[in-house]
């Protein structure tokens, strides 16, 4: 028969109990610390003394960035692009992505990417001329991509 662990040990059954929930009464004790903080920082929020920064300094901050001043005019290029192109133009065709200084657009058919084609220098000109602060070099036109072949498996009989 074996020893009780109080014995085994040459621990106090007292301090055993100790030993054995010691590692995860501190936890529990930072858990609750983490929680107390939390609860006094919703408490103090909006008091004096706090670290306020007005939301325009923030938005300013952020808009002052150049990579930000680009994607604020790639924006305007996915909202202006029936303005820019044309109705017809645009019900076939959509902003893809912008890279670098190319412009990838996707189009409905084959026939509309050979037709866009013939039409990239003027096209390049005007996206250039309304939207300030994108600089387009190129365009490429994308057509639908055909499905993979696939092996038609046909029943045997």
């Amino acid at each position: 028969m074996r020893k009780p662990l109080s014995e085994e040990f040459r621990i106090s059954s007292h301090s055993l109990a100790a030993h054995i929930f010691e590692p995860y009464a501190y936890q529990f004790v930072q858990r609750r610390s983490f929680d107390e903080s939390n609860q006094l920082a919703a408490q103090s929020f909006g008091q004096k003394g706090r670290d306020w920064v007005n939301f325009g300094t923030v938005l300013a901050a952020i808009t002052s960035n150049p990579q930000w001043k680009n994607h604020m005019a790639v924006a305007h290029l996915y909202d202006d692009w029936a303005q820019i192109v044309g109705e017809t133009i645009a019900q076939n065709s959509r902003v893809g992505r912008f890279h670098g200084s190319e412009l990838t657009v996707f189009v409905n058919s084959p026939a509309w990417a050979t037709q866009l084609g013939f039409m990239k220098e003027q096209m390049i000109t005007k996206i250039n001329e309304q939207i300030e602060g994108l600089e387009i070099s190129d365009i490429r036109f994308i057509g639908p991509q055909p499905e993979p072949y696939k092996r038609k498996r046909y029943p045997r009989y």
